[in-house]
């Protein structure tokens, strides 16, 4: 969570401020009347009440700053004051301990509102000083998030290599049989069309398996010098049939051919199909996805822009999660896997709402001249 920072009360709506008033004022009589309800045989509960009085004091100092530390800190002695003198008043040692406690309260909330001023004066004098507190803030839960992450994808990636085993062997065995079942059927019969139907699905199954293995049992990339701009290059050659058959326009841009990447392509190839494809099937027909290729300051940026509905706010933290799709026939890994590759990369992989509607995927590596 952020860290609460002390409220500036030159820019406090008036209505918030007096919320805050009645919040410590609340908390000042409710104390007061725990004390004046209890017995004084249960010294012990005394005790506790009377600390509690330091709560709503160190909240006045933090929100008003050493005025509202002070006010809280005279507004709780005068409300303790005739409870000592009444239940206590016989007992002198005792008494006397506790009128020390009201001189205690104002220095606790006069110390605590100079310390809250400080801050709030260090914050506007250093305001790069609380955006950079803010950012290591933001990188941390972003570490914590991608640790949880990291272990539902260990887990996941565990079931998936085992079910993709299970599941390999008999589909070899089914293929076979399909495959001498079609060769004694004749075409044109409803056998021929069913066993078609069959080995197209088998051969969808297949490709699934395919998906997990790729996911949970990932290769080691063979890195090694190659031109980014040729690797997406061939995919767009690739998908070419598939996006007339979609009816969408693939335009591709390249923004430098000069520097190469560390990479591996075949892997780098996979991350850029799959983007591409997700912007190609995201299009509406008769739309264009613009397939970007450029160089800044050491590195390298793909970038995918489609025309389609975009990513929900709700649904963009999770697309990189496996399993999780958006698609009717969608297996959820395709994004999962490029994120894997891309992290080997050392480079970064994010989706973004496109200019104009749609969504624009990136991937960023680093870049390095050509050797030689």
């Amino acid at each position: 969570m952020d860290p609460i920072r002390p409220a500036d009360t030159s820019s406090d709506d008036l209505g918030t401020s007096l919320w805050r008033w009645v919040g410590l004022l609340s908390a000042l009589t409710v104390v007061s009347v725990l004390h004046y309800t209890t017995d004084a045989e249960h010294a012990w509960l005394h005790n506790i009440y009377q600390r509690l009085y330091y709560a709503p004091i160190v909240m006045g100092a933090y929100w008003f700053g050493v005025r509202g530390g002070f006010l809280t800190a005279v507004a709780a002695a005068v409300a303790y004051y005739p409870h000592i003198l009444h239940t206590w008043g016989h007992n002198v040692p005792y008494a006397a301990s506790q009128y020390v406690e009201l001189v205690i309260f104002p220095c606790a909330g006069v110390l605590v509102g100079i310390l809250a001023d400080w801050q709030r004066t260090l914050t506007r004098q250093y305001p790069e000083t609380a955006s950079s507190l803010e950012a290591a803030n933001r990188e941390l839960r972003d570490s914590q998030e991608q640790l949880r992450r990291a272990d539902r994808l260990s887990a996941l990636g565990e079931i998936a290599a085992g079910l993709a085993h299970e599941i390999r062997n008999p589909l070899a065995g089914i293929k076979g049989a399909i495959e001498i079942v079609g060769a004694r059927v004749r075409t044109g019969t409803p056998e021929a069309e069913f066993t078609g139907v069959a080995t197209k699905e088998l051969q969808r199954l297949d490709g699934l398996v395919s998906e997990f293995l790729a996911y949970a049992r990932p290769r080691d990339p063979e890195f090694r010098d190659a031109s980014l701009s040729d690797v997406v290059g061939q995919v767009v050659t690739l998908l070419s049939p598939e996006a007339e058959r979609a009816a969408v326009t693939v335009r591709l841009t390249r923004g430098c051919d000069v520097t190469v990447v560390r990479m591996d392509p075949e892997q780098m190839q996979q991350v850029v199909f799959n983007l591409l494809l997700n912007g190609i099937q995201a299009s509406p027909r008769g739309s264009a996805v613009d397939v970007g290729v450029i160089c800044d300051a050491g590195w390298v940026a793909v970038t995918v822009t489609d025309r389609g509905p975009g990513v929900a706010a709700e649904d963009r933290e999770r697309q990189f999660d496996p399993f999780f799709t958006t698609k009717t026939n969608g297996t959820g890994l395709g994004l999962a896997v490029s994120q894997r590759i891309v992290s080997t990369h050392r480079g970064r992989i994010g989706l973004e709402d496109a200019p104009g509607g749609g969504c624009r995927a990136f991937v960023l590596l680093p870049v390095r001249q050509a050797s030689g």
